[in-house]
């Protein structure tokens, strides 16, 4: 008969070297792992910074894009005291190119005219009225400035001779008085 001798320490020891080989490779593994998410989290956090910074530029770019390619004009709003002057002078303007008409060359009055016409409707896109009494008949409800009156013994009732300042209207209401003279029989 035969003995089987079993030495088990030698039977363990394969085993042994293998768990031993097999740790170090798992710390190899463990050290690569942790390097690896140390390398990732800085690339994450450097992304982050790009980014941050990419932005700021890019809102820098923005800025200076608009100023750039931004109107160089200022949308100034127009008081209505300008505009009510720049009526007056309209109407001052119509009235001596009227005063002027015959002694004008007929391509040079409605030139004239024209521009005249231009304006008022410049002046009417804001509700600017420009109200002319001359030759009209004066009433009392009229809401007029009197600076001088004359005396005419041959009209039955006063009309207003002359308009010296036009009455300016802005959207319906009364902004300028206006300035006449008056004929009367009185």
């Amino acid at each position: 008969m035969y003995k089987i001798h079993i030495n088990f320490n030698a039977a363990l020891n394969p085993l042994n070297n293998f768990v031993v080989v097999n740790y170090s490779y798992i710390v190899v593994f463990l050290i690569a792992l942790t390097l690896l998410v140390i390398v990732l989290v800085a690339l994450i956090v450097l992304k982050n910074q790009i980014l941050k910074a990419l932005s700021k530029h890019n809102e820098t770019l923005q800025n200076d894009l608009r100023v750039i390619v931004q109107p160089k004009f200022l949308e100034v709003a127009v008081g209505v005291e300008e505009i009510v002057a720049l009526a007056i002078e309209v109407w001052r303007i119509e009235q001596r190119i009227s005063k002027s008409a015959p002694s004008l060359h007929e391509n040079q009055l409605k030139g004239l005219e024209n521009s005249v016409q231009k304006m008022k409707r410049y002046l009417e896109k804001y509700d600017i009225e420009i109200i002319d009494y001359k030759n009209q008949k004066f009433n009392e409800g009229l809401n007029l400035d009197i600076l001088s009156v004359e005396k005419d013994s041959s009209i039955s009732e006063p009309v207003i001779k002359e308009t010296v300042e036009p009455t300016i209207m802005c959207k319906g209401q009364v902004v300028r008085k206006a300035k006449i003279i008056l004929l009367t029989n009185k």
